[in-house]
């Protein structure tokens, strides 16, 4: 058994007041239109627990994020889909599309660029 097993878990229990509750939409599968073509299915909401932030003036320069784009931590334990770009999360009032994703080596939270 590691240290890391529960470690997840245990970062839920601890922030989860800290965070807020959030919507993870994921989009519908394609679908055929019958036409030769394509359509989105329907898509898939998760609750969350989420937290948006700025990212630091030297971090936006340093990776060239732009102004009006933000951090938004998501707390991974219980959430049974990874967030990806092209899903969008409903955070403190506002839908966010989500641009890129990183995740925190114990697998507690992942943080997102959203836009």
């Amino acid at each position: 058994m590691s240290i890391l097993d529960g470690l997840a878990a245990n970062i839920s229990d601890a922030m989860s007041d800290v965070f807020r509750d959030s919507i993870l939409n994921v989009p519908g599968h394609r679908i055929s239109d019958n036409q030769g073509g394509w359509k989105a299915g329907e898509p898939t909401s998760y609750p969350c627990k989420a937290l948006v932030d700025d990212y630091s003036d030297y971090r936006r320069a340093a990776v060239g994020i732009p102004a009006n784009d933000r951090m938004i931590l998501i707390l991974g334990h219980g959430l049974p889909v990874e967030p990806q770009p092209g899903h969008t999360i409903t955070a403190e009032g506002r839908d966010w599309q989500i641009v890129s994703v990183s995740r925190d080596p114990a697998g507690a939270a992942w943080e997102v660029q959203g836009r």
